[in-house]
C-alpha cells in the first residue's frame, strides 16, 4: 500500500483584486506519495504558487481538507505550523534566501540552530549536505561570493539540512541560465534517488518539467491532469 505524504481534497482559495474576486484554487484534489519527485506545471496564475504554499503551512485555503504526513494542517495554530514548517519541510526558493551575513556552512547550519542543534554538530552536517551538493570547499564563502547556481546549491543543501519530509520549490530555475539549471534539477533528481526526499516542484520550465516522475499540469486554478511518467 501506498504511503501517503500529502493529501488535498476541494481546496479552494480566492483573493480580492479591486472590485474582482481571484479564484486562486478551485477545487483542488492531489495526493503525493513519500519519495515522489512531482512538478506542477502551468502558465503565471494557474495556481501552482498557491498550491504550493498550502503545501508549504504558508497559506490556509479557504475551504477543503489538508493533511501532511498525517497531520490536519488546518486544525493548527499559526504557532504550530511554524513548528511543523521547521520540523517537516524544507523549501527552495526563487531568489535563494540566503542570510548575507552568514557563510555558506552558516547559512545551511541556521535551521539546525533553530532546531536546538549544538554548534559542533550543526556545522558537521551542514558540511556534510555542502559536499553532497558539490560545495565542498566552499564552507567560508559568502553568497556575494558565489554564483547564482552556487547560492541555489546552498539553499537545497539548508533545506535538506534538517531532514525534512517534504522539500518545497518555487520556479528554483528561474535565475539561473541553462546549464546551472539543468545541473540544479539533475541535483535534486538524485537526492530524491539516493536520499528519498519527496520534491514538490512549482515551475514553468521545459528542463524542470521534463525532469518530473509526477507530473501535474494546472490552469485557472485547478488541476487539468495528473501523469506519472
Amino acid at each position: 500500500m501506498a504511503d501517503i505524504l500529502i493529501q488535498a481534497a476541494a481546496l479552494h482559495k480566492s483573493y480580492a483584486s479591486g472590485d474582482a474576486v481571484v479564484k486562486a484554487l478551485d477545487g483542488v484534489d492531489l495526493v503525493v506519495e513519500r519519495g515522489a519527485f512531482v512538478v506542477l506545471s502551468g502558465r503565471s496564475g494557474s495556481g501552482k504558487t498557491t498550491l504550493l504554499n498550502m503545501f508549504g503551512a504558508l497559506d490556509r485555503p479557504d475551504c477543503g481538507t489538508l493533511t501532511l504526513a498525517g497531520q490536519d494542517l488546518l486544525a493548527m495554530s499559526a504557532a504550530e505550523r511554524a513548528r511543523f514548517r521547521l520540523r517537516h519541510l524544507g523549501f527552495v526558493f526563487q531568489a535563494y534566501n540566503l542570510i548575507r551575513v552568514l557563510n555558506a556552512r552558516e547559512n545551511v547550519a541556521y535551521v539546525l540552530q533553530l532546531q536546538g542543534m549544538d554548534k559542533k554538530q550543526r556545522f558537521a552536517s551542514a558540511d556534510r549536505w555542502l559536499a553532497a551538493v558539490g560545495l565542498a570547499g566552499f564552507e567560508q564563502r559568502r553568497p556575494d561570493q558565489m554564483s547564482g547556481g552556487q547560492q541555489q546549491r546552498v539553499a537545497v543543501a539548508r533545506a535538506l539540512a534538517a531532514a525534512p519530509d517534504l522539500i518545497l520549490a518555487d520556479e528554483p530555475t528561474a535565475n539561473l541560465d541553462s546549464h546551472n539549471g539543468e545541473s540544479l534539477i539533475a541535483l535534486m533528481e538524485r537526492l530524491n534517488r539516493e536520499e528519498g526526499t519527496t520534491f514538490v516542484i512549482a515551475s514553468h520550465d521545459p528542463t524542470v518539467i521534463a525532469a518530473a516522475r509526477t507530473l501535474v499540469t494546472m490552469q485557472d486554478g485547478r488541476i487539468e491532469a495528473v501523469n506519472h511518467l
